[in-house]
């Protein structure tokens, strides 16, 4: 914890234990055995251990690193490299640029020239050399450059290394178990406490600047050396101490501030902070701690009971009615202080202590008048509004309530007109089922009509049928439709040709 976190807690403790110990609500004869019982109880299982360091970082080195770090980076931005020439013979035919060394190379080597040309013609050898100009950054200034960038690093990462591996090993330990039995059974406590980050809070706080300081240096010196400059470096040997101080080491700013920085480092004989370890150790528990521990205790008993058994409202209900008693006992004893004084005012008897302490009871005695007021006034201006709001939500209701009226007579209008149309689609449909029934009806009877009159034809002429077997139920009904159909086909044709023969032979009598 930090230290303003203590402080609170450490004043929260202290009025804990006032209203636990100097209230005038007790728990009697119960709560002084339970405390008894829990602080006589486990005391050989107590145990405190804690280990934390008080770390101080010293600013000299940091500033040093901090002041060089521009002239790092300037350094690498400087680019400083060497030209190569190397020269290779080439065939004329692969020779694309003939410089100045190129001539003068082949005006000392005339084997390169076989033969002759004509008159009036250009002069060609056969090969000629070529001279191709390389840049390479490995100059010694930028080694050393990388090498200083390197020891750098390590510098600042061995020292932060160190720091963080105290802060690790902080660590603050506390465990004990009591065991108690009572009238109503046994308890049982057991705790086992332990604290990774002790004491790390503080030490950031007084360490924060400089550990994010710190950090950001690291963070730089990483960019450098990813630059791509250094990659380039990197591959070239390292140099080894001491320094060779060039012209440029001796000369250029930023160059002679990168040796500055090497020469400070390479020299600091000291840690550049210093680590002091503390180790404490606790068993069994002091009195004053063990009183603490004890209401620890009896306060987790209380957590239990009150979320276990649901009595948070019970609780909260008893601690209203308890500070409504206590403060109408406070105000009767102030008012019986008063009246007292006044009598003994009455007769001249009254000191200036009493008489300021009329003066400030009539003040608060205003002051609570004007604070209930204010309350009073407050309560009133919330009702006014809840009124008004209540009024508006109602007028806002009553217009809904009359579109939706609106809409409800909308809807049973239109539902109307949808009822008459579905009812004259559903009529016009129903004609069409009926019409397409009778249809169906038709080319049914059609078609077992002429089933039975091929049946009769394959019959007739002897022709094998289709279905010799007409035994089973389902061919037996289809030829009895058949057969109907063919009946009714007959009956309607038979009336017909007796209507027709009738009139024959009448017509015939006639004449």
């Amino acid at each position: 914890m930090s230290q303003g976190v203590m402080d609170r807690y450490y004043r929260a403790a202290r009025r804990f234990a006032e209203q636990l110990h100097g209230n005038t609500l007790t728990g009697g004869e119960e709560e002084r055995k339970l405390r008894e019982l829990y602080s006589h109880s486990g005391t050989e299982t107590e145990k405190l251990s804690t280990v934390y360091f008080d770390v101080t970082i010293e600013e000299d080195w940091i500033e040093h690193i901090e002041a060089a770090l521009p002239h790092l980076e300037a350094a690498i931005r400087e680019d400083r490299q060497f030209i190569k020439t190397e020269g290779n013979v080439t065939p004329i035919e692969r020779v694309r640029k003939v410089s100045r060394s190129s001539v003068e190379h082949l005006s000392r080597h005339s084997e390169m020239i076989t033969h002759v040309p004509d008159e009036g013609e250009d002069l060609i050898p056969d090969r000629l050399k070529v001279y191709e100009n390389e840049s390479n950054f490995a100059v010694y200034e930028n080694r050393v450059l990388y090498m200083v960038l390197c020891y750098t690093r390590d510098f600042v990462d061995y020292r932060y290394f160190k720091i963080a591996q105290a802060w690790k090993e902080s660590c603050s330990e506390t465990s004990f178990k009591k065991e108690i039995r009572t009238e109503g059974g046994p308890i049982s406590v057991s705790v086992n406490y332990s604290d990774g980050t002790d004491g790390l809070s503080e030490i950031e706080k007084h360490n924060a600047g400089k550990l994010a300081r710190l950090e950001n240096i690291a963070g730089t010196i990483a960019v450098l050396l990813d630059m791509p400059l250094m990659k380039s470096v990197a591959l070239a040997p390292m140099v080894t101490p001491p320094i060779t101080r060039t012209n440029v080491l001796r000369m250029d700013t930023h160059f002679k501030e990168v040796v500055a920085i090497y020469d400070f480092l390479s020299n600091y004989q000291k840690d550049g902070f210093s680590v002091v370890r503390h180790e404490n150790s606790l068993a069994p528990f002091p009195p004053e701690m063990e009183k603490e521990i004890v209401e620890t205790v009896m306060f987790l008993s209380f957590l239990n009971a009150k979320y276990g058994r649901n009595l948070s409202g019970e609780l909260k209900a008893r601690y209203d009615e308890e500070e409504e008693r206590l403060a109408q006992e406070q105000a009767r004893l102030r008012e019986v202080r008063l009246q007292s004084i006044l009598k003994r005012a009455e007769t001249g008897e009254v000191t200036p202590d009493e008489f300021r302490e009329l003066i400030l009871a009539e003040v608060d005695r205003r002051e609570q008048t004007e604070k209930k007021n204010e309350e009073l006034k407050d309560e009133t201006e919330r009702y006014r509004l809840g009124a008004a709001n209540a009024e508006n939500r109602a007028l806002r209701m009553q217009e809904n309530a009359e579109r939706s009226r609106e809409d409800a007579a909308a809807a049973r209008s239109q539902m109307a007109e949808d009822r008459k149309v579905s009812e004259a689609a559903a009529e016009e449909l129903r004609g069409r089922i009926q019409s397409l029934t009778e249809e169906l009806d038709k080319e049914k009877e059609l078609t077992a009509l002429l089933t039975a009159r091929i049946t009769a034809l394959l019959e007739q002429f002897g022709v094998k049928k289709p279905l010799e077997d007409m035994s089973e139920r389902e061919q037996f009904l289809e030829l009895e439709r058949e057969r109907d159909a063919f009946d009714r086909y007959f009956e309607r044709n038979w009336g017909v040709a007796r209507k027709k023969i009738r009139k024959r032979l009448l017509w015939r009598r006639k004449s």
